[in-house]
């Protein structure tokens, strides 16, 4: 199953899993997710294991999108809500700070609840499906907000792109290799090439158009 099968089939079943003894009103269970990372996140055990890689990268392209539009298009983000209803990534139930989305794959990591090499394996198709999903959706629900003017000022954002500057040089083939020294570092570097990956296709695609 590929990412994008994953997530228009069974993404939302598992965070109903991840959910799941939480109280039914709609706003408790969008500020979940912030009360279970900072408890220790062991209500991801409810999600199957093999799931859980592609899982957390659902969960962390919805919470990054999330919180772009409340911090780069907050007059729109309302209506995004309203849209979306994704969940919060909150220090708590009741405390309106949020958190670094990297936290969504560093805490189960750290926590052994998904092998850090199955989440970085994943990160580059994660980083195309976030980048074309946010296209598309722009297009055909919020077309006032341009899907380049929003990848622009995430990718501009210091908690996304901050930590590009401790990449370090390995040799592959007789040849120097930029390397991430970090799972923060990786995502900064494969958001900007699914952007350009875009931006190319789009080139390409109105070349033939013409």
């Amino acid at each position: 199953m590929t990412l994008k099968e994953y997530y228009n089939q069974a993404f939302r079943s598992d965070l109903a899993l991840l959910f799941r003894g939480f109280e039914p009103q709609e706003h408790a269970i969008i500020l979940a997710a912030g009360h279970i990372w900072t408890h220790g996140c062991s209500e991801l055990m409810q999600v199957f294991a093999d799931h859980r890689p592609r899982f957390l990268a659902c969960l962390y392209f919805t919470i990054l999108v999330d919180q772009a539009m409340h911090t780069h298009f907050y007059f729109e983000s309302r209506r995004f809500e309203e849209l979306t209803r994704y969940p919060k990534f909150r220090v708590g139930l009741g405390h309106p700070l949020h958190m670094n989305p990297v936290l969504i794959f560093e805490i189960p990591i750290h926590r052994q609840l998904v092998s850090g090499d199955a989440v970085r394996e994943i990160v580059p198709e994660m980083m195309d499906l976030f980048v074309a999903e946010c296209a598309s959706f722009f297009r055909d629900h919020m077309p006032e907000i341009k899907a380049q003017d929003f990848f622009d000022r995430l990718l501009a954002d210091p908690d996304i792109n901050g930590g590009r500057q401790w990449a370090f040089a390995v040799v592959e083939d007789g040849k120097p290799v930029m390397k991430p020294a970090s799972l923060h570092d990786l995502l900064a570097q494969e958001y900007s090439r699914a952007i350009q990956a875009l931006e190319k296709w789009r080139d390409v695609a109105g070349a033939g158009g013409t």
